[in-house]
């Protein structure tokens, strides 16, 4: 499958499993309140949040070696599976059933559950299966979930425990789906030699990744209770905003950094580099025409509870989005040899997050507005960094204002014709924006030559 082709459509599958996403939140906000939503957070928070502390440095191996196709990575990964995941589970487990915790026998199984899928589905990338790994990973989990959601809530038997078992059931879908493809793979035979310190530093970054993501719903509920963790846990839909669009671009795309990296072609690496900026960037634009410019009407649809928060929800979105049009900084580091660049950048960044977090600890929301400086100081360092990388400022100032103009406009024209709570005008807006965006991102060579030659050939066909 053609590598930008393979990009657009996995942004496309992303988009319609953030609809997902956003309907199953719906469904449990408005079925069994925020504050049981926000008990299902933490929950969620904390298996997910040990992924990224305990495992996830592994499946980047993956995308880094498996790019090349007579690569193997079998002895290394039954020795990490037998020594290492299998054990530190084990002890999850059994500790929670001493405890008689059903929540964490339950976590315990999910986590193993949930590394095997990731697994599964950084492998099919890494080999050039995109469309299966898309489909496994952001479409049928969800839709099990969603459904499985809506079941409960009408029978009215939406418990927690119940509602966190379908949480780790749409990973069970995921992991099956890959075992039952397997075969599209074609097995390397090089066994490749892992340096330990590489998978130090890749494991080191998703600590500092897990510490960011998850930190703030965990401690909203430790300190603030279960509703103001559902508020977080709502607030940062931006953030899952900004991976559903990141997330598959740097999938499909980094181990095509990695290539060129190894073929020392930094050309076409930047090449490839601004092309995904400009996509990303029109996706940005459009996510921010509804959170910024609708945000009263976007928090309405999970409670009328949340509407006193509109301004806390309005500058986390700007802090977020403003920094994700810079593109896959830390991909692009990780994948050319500068995993500690991209460690530094979010360690010095985790410090000014636990600096507001003192600074501010009596304020109900203090979690959501570290996370607000966490992402700015990052940002600027990614910049920062990949601009160093390249050697010049890569990424033109102009796309940042034609990416913004179309959301002051509507932030302008909704305060003037008071029209924020119009479910039409925002619609209109939002598909207004995408246009422009669309047109925006043509201008990018590599994309109007990709879309050019997938036109020619369904012509053709």
């Amino acid at each position: 499958m053609d590598i930008v082709f393979a990009m657009m459509l996995s942004i496309g599958i992303k988009a319609i499993a953030a609809v997902l996403e956003i309907v199953i939140q719906m469904l449990i906000t408005n079925g069994v309140g925020v504050s049981e939503y926000g008990n299902y957070a933490f929950y969620v928070s904390l298996v997910e949040g040990a992924y990224y502390i305990l495992f996830s440095g592994s499946i980047k191996l993956n995308t880094f070696y498996l790019s090349t196709p007579e690569s193997s990575l079998a002895n290394f990964k039954k020795k990490y599976t037998t020594r290492y995941i299998l054990p530190v589970i084990s002890i999850i487990v059994i500790g929670f059933a001493f405890m008689k915790s059903a929540y964490g026998v339950l976590a315990g199984i999910i986590l193993l559950i949930y590394y095997f899928a990731y697994d599964g589905s950084s492998e099919y990338f890494a080999r050039g299966k995109q469309l299966p790994a898309l489909l496994g990973e952001y479409l049928l989990g969800r839709i099990v979930l969603l459904i499985g959601v809506f079941s409960v809530i009408h029978f009215n038997i939406a418990t927690g425990l119940a509602l966190f078992t379908l949480y780790g059931l749409q990973f069970a879908v995921m992991l099956l789906w890959f075992l039952v493809n397997r075969k599209q793979l074609v097995n390397g035979t090089g066994e490749v030699k892992v340096p330990m310190r590489q998978l130090f530093e890749y494991q080191i970054s998703d600590v500092a990744n897990s510490l960011i993501t998850y930190s703030p719903t965990i401690l909203q509920y430790i300190v603030g209770g279960a509703f103001t963790a559902g508020f977080s846990g709502i607030i940062t839909i931006v953030k899952r905003f900004v991976n559903f669009i990141s997330g598959p671009t740097a999938k499909v795309f980094l181990p095509e950094f990695s290539k060129l990296y190894k073929e020392g072609d930094k050309e076409k690496l930047m090449a490839s580099y601004l092309m995904i900026v400009r996509i990303q960037m029109s996706f940005i634009g459009t996510v921010g025409a509804v959170l910024i410019g609708f945000p009263r009407l976007f928090l309405s649809m999970f409670s009328p509870e949340l509407l006193d928060y509109s301004n806390s929800f309005i500058l986390t979105a700007v802090s977020i989005l403003t920094i994700a049009g810079i593109g896959p900084v830390t991909g692009l580091l990780q994948m050319t040899g500068n995993e500690h660049i991209c460690n530094r950048n979010q360690w010095i960044s985790i410090g000014a997050m636990i600096i507001v977090w003192i600074v501010l600890i009596n304020q109900p929301l203090f979690a959501i507005y570290g996370l607000c400086a966490q992402c700015l100081v990052e940002g600027l360092l990614k910049y920062y960094s990949v601009c160093k990388w390249f050697g010049k400022a890569i990424i033109p100032i102009k796309n940042y204002i034609l990416m913004w103009l179309p959301i002051i406009l509507i932030v302008v024209i909704g305060h003037f014709f008071n029209i924020k709570l119009s479910i039409l005008a925002m619609v209109l807006c939002t598909t207004l924006t995408f246009v422009w965006n669309i047109a925006l991102a043509m201008k990018d060579p590599m994309i109007k030559e990709a879309v050019i030659k997938r036109v020619s050939f369904l012509k053709k066909n």
